[in-house]
């Protein structure tokens, strides 16, 4: 199983680059460049370290068509790729912050996620290239400069209708925050659906999203996975019923707003909300502790893999050199 980790766009050029060149010292396979509402733009952001590296795979996500048309995605993939001499990958999914904050209505998300990789794979394997969709269209798409390796297409994908989409136009499928239980699932469900149209599953990516917040501090850790625990999806009835009541998915479900606000405000508890239902899910949907904790963690790494996983893909948002360290030194050793 590979290791893959996600830094966020507020991040400049410099320090990505120096980030990921550290990242492909120790053998992690992708460095992922996060789109938010008030950050840098990724496609440009990791430019510098696709020209400064040699085998880090470099990657936008999350891209979607409802902010992008999928031509513009297409050439900008195409861009960084000759850049990176065919090192990139991306994921395309349906939705996000960006899309949120602008108003745009999710309608269609299977139908606009499949013809946005339908068309950016269709741009980076084959040319002349032409598509007519239900709702995009491109006409005789002929880039003569094209000469690297087409970039890997992942889907954001957690659930049946988007997996079995996945499991016929994408490369792989990006998961996020499931359980090895979940994770089982959700691969299982792709399996099925390549048998059912014939595909060879040889070759297919099963990435999985989990935030990370190891430092040598336990307290300082909790507090940021805490602080942050409301952009793990806990608002997901399905994802939250393995380790939760309804009766207590009903108080989360009360406190959504306040949940989201702890991050902008450093703040790690919600008055009215107990605090051992916070801490809860920290434990289920993210990796938290301190070096202690190394062993529990890669041992419960080690299920994904058990499972089918792929690769595991690490969000690290503080002292993020550290934590590269950290899973290139014991980490990826132990579960390669």
């Amino acid at each position: 199983m590979n290791i893959d980790i996600v830094l966020d766009s507020h991040l400049p050029s410099a320090q990505l680059a120096e980030l990921g060149l550290l990242a492909e010292s120790y053998g992690i396979r992708t460095l992922w460049n996060a789109s938010y509402q008030d950050g840098r733009d990724p496609f440009t952001n990791l430019a510098e370290l696709a020209r400064q590296s040699r085998r880090i795979h470099v990657a936008p996500m999350a891209v979607n068509a409802y902010e992008m048309h999928p031509f513009r995605i297409g050439m900008a993939l195409l861009t960084l790729n000759e850049i990176a001499g065919g090192r990139v990958q991306a994921m395309i999914g349906g939705g996000g912050e960006v899309v949120m904050s602008l108003g745009i209505p999710f309608e269609k998300r299977v139908r606009h996620v499949r013809e946005c990789i339908e068309i950016v794979k269709g741009m980076t394997t084959g040319r002349p290239f032409s598509y007519k969709g239900e709702l995009f269209s491109i006409d005789d798409y002929d880039p003569r400069w094209v000469t690297a390796p087409p970039p890997l297409i992942y889907a954001g994908a957690n659930r049946p209708q988007m997996l079995r989409m996945a499991a016929t136009a994408a490369d792989g499928v990006f998961m996020s925050d499931l359980s090895p239980t979940l994770a089982k699932g959700a691969i299982d469900i792709v399996h099925a659906r390549m048998a059912e149209t014939g595909r060879n599953p040889a070759g297919f990516r099963f990435n999985n999203f989990m935030a990370w917040y190891v430092y040598d501090d336990k307290a300082e850790a909790r507090h940021e996975a805490r602080r942050w625990i409301g952009f793990r999806a806990i608002f997901r009835e399905y994802m939250m019923s393995e380790f939760m009541t309804k009766e207590e998915f009903a108080v989360i479900l009360a406190h959504i707003p306040q949940i989201y606000a702890m991050a902008a405000k450093d703040a790690d508890s919600v008055p009215g909300l107990p605090d051992h239902l916070l801490d809860r899910c920290v434990d289920e949907l993210t990796l938290t502790g301190d070096l202690n904790d190394l062993d529990r963690i890669i041992e419960h790494l080690l299920e994904f893999r058990a499972v089918g996983v792929t690769d595991i893909c690490i969000e690290l948002k503080k002292h993020q050199a550290h934590g590269i360290r950290l899973l290139g030194e014991r980490v990826l050793p132990a579960i390669s």
